[in-house]
Order: structure tokens, then sequence, then C-alpha cells
């Protein structure tokens, strides 16, 4: 299992891996939603990225909608972007 949880800069940050572990979900997926910007900003951690802890709430999220409503990544992203505005 990897790292839980980092600290960076007086953040706490998990890597995509963690997150993946979280939610019993494929490392690509979970990248795959990173780099749709929907994570946030990540930090380079060794081999991998790291996203603040906070995205966690988030990425439930995003994957109750993709799961359960089958919206694609695209559709997540136009929502929640137009939900954050």
């Amino acid at each position: 299992m990897s790292e839980r949880r980092l600290t960076i800069r007086g953040r706490t940050y998990v890597t995509l891996e963690t997150v993946a572990e979280c939610y019993r979900v494929e490392v690509a997926w979970v990248r795959e939603v990173y780099e749709y910007g929907l994570l946030g900003t990540g930090e380079p951690v060794r081999d991998t990225t790291a996203v603040a802890a906070e995205m966690l709430e988030r990425a439930a999220v995003i994957l109750r909608l993709h799961r359960q409503q089958g919206i694609n990544l695209e559709g997540i992203a136009r929502l929640l972007w137009e939900l954050d505005e």
C-alpha cells in the first residue's frame, strides 16, 4: 500500500495511487481524472503525482457521478466547472 499522507509546504497531499486504493479503482482512471484538471494542481513526488488531500472528497463525487449516473469525465468536468463558477 502506498503512503497515505505526505506533507508538502505545510499542506497534506496524497498520491494518485493512494486515491485509487481508497476508492478501489485503477490508477489509470485516477490519472485521467487528474489530467482533466478535476483534482486540482498536483505536486511531483518520486515517480508519481500527489494531490491535495481535500481532493479526496471531490474524487468520491466524481466516482459517484461516473458509476451511478454514467456520466463520462468530459461531462463531469463541464458539470463541476459550472458548479465552481
